[in-house]
């Protein structure tokens, strides 16, 4: 008998999203006089790429012999472990998102950055600190000038 792991479990459900995803697309406006394809392509092309690499999964999980699973407390701490920089990165969003209507855009996106570079990259080194602190005030600056120059919208 097959077992649902994570794999196809992902499968099925892209694969549900997609089909619910295309179906939906339907509603999309038809093109009009002047557009040969309509609106509705690109999303219909990503869906049809995202439902190939959905099968894909699945065929791969089909192909590959489930090893024995070990006891809950084990996997609950195993996964803990395994996604403990995941975990904080979802603080600091959390957190970045409180601070950014009190000390503004600008200080808590470093602040953010700076954070979560440090905590993907590792900042073991002097070298990786220079990029880091570099990204973030360059990313910071880059985005605030696009946005309230380019698109001409107030930032926090």
């Amino acid at each position: 008998m097959l077992t649902l792991t994570k794999d196809r479990a992902l499968a099925l459900a892209l694969l549900l999203i997609v089909a619910v995803m295309w179906i939906e697309s339907g509603d999309i406006r038809p093109p009009t006089s002047w557009q040969p394809y309509g609106s509705a392509l690109f999303p219909r092309i990503l869906l049809v790429v995202i439902g190939l690499l959905s099968l894909m999964i699945l065929v791969r999980s089909l192909l590959v012999k489930v090893p024995e699973r070990a006891g809950a407390k084990q996997l609950i701490t195993e996964w803990f472990q395994n996604r403990r920089i995941i975990l904080a990165l979802f603080l600091l969003f959390g957190l970045y998102a409180a601070l950014l209507p009190v000390v503004g855009y600008i200080a808590a996106t470093i602040g953010f950055l700076v954070a979560s570079l440090a905590l993907l990259m590792g900042v073991n080194t002097q070298r990786k600190w220079i990029i880091n602190l570099t990204l973030s005030f360059a990313l910071t600056i880059v985005i605030y000038v696009i946005f309230r120059h380019g698109l001409n919208i107030w930032l926090p």
